[in-house]
């Protein structure tokens, strides 16, 4: 039997982690998912206070409302928000508008988190090999990799802090966000409208 059979693989070490960084890796891991299920846990709560700061305060509420929700990670998406704004009657072009220069602000903020966070903490956490493929995707495809995240499932906040941390250009970021976060929007007000 060769060595290789015998030796044990895991994710980490497939990915050339370091013991310490597996432990900064899970920590960090564990707190995103007690985050997640805190604010899944509260998650109606949480909607019904946006419906009515929308109905209230309008569209700064919406402004407001969509850039916390694309700042953080978390599992309630700025795209409810949107489309309770539009079903409520809410013109469609102006909700899309500012809901998407908004995510563009949100997306700013979180670039600026994952430039505070820094590579180095990535690096630590993840290790040297994680490091240097995103490095290498943020280089040649950054913009793409934002505005793909934009418009599709792709956790969006969590691209924008990668941004920040591979240190991409922020006009990129900024304009990759408005177009695509902007198409989103008025996709998901127009939707609503019809109903």
């Amino acid at each position: 039997m060769s060595p290789a059979k015998n030796k044990k693989t895991s994710i980490f070490s497939m990915l050339n982690i370091g013991a310490n960084a597996h432990y900064s890796a899970v920590a960090f891991l564990l707190g995103l998912i007690v985050v997640f299920f805190i604010f899944l846990h509260y998650r109606n709560p949480i909607k019904l206070m946006a419906k009515d700061a929308v109905e209230n305060f309008g569209y700064p509420a919406l402004f407001l409302l969509c850039w916390a929700a694309d700042v953080i990670i978390q599992p309630i998406p700025a795209d409810v928000i949107v489309f309770g704004t539009a079903f409520g009657g809410a013109n469609i072009w102006v909700t899309s508008l500012i809901a998407g220069f908004s995510s563009g602000f949100g997306g700013a903020t979180g670039y600026y988190i994952g430039r505070s966070f820094g590579p180095w903490r990535f690096r630590r956490i993840f290790g040297p090999k994680m490091l240097r493929m995103g490095r290498d995707l943020f280089r040649d495809h950054g913009a793409l990799a934002i505005f793909v995240a934009g418009v599709t499932p792709v956790p969006y906040s969590a691209v924008c802090w990668i941004g920040g941390i591979y240190k991409m250009s922020l006009t990129k970021v900024i304009l990759a966000s408005w177009i695509s976060r902007t198409l989103r929007y008025f996709v998901v007000a127009w939707l609503a409208n019809l109903v």
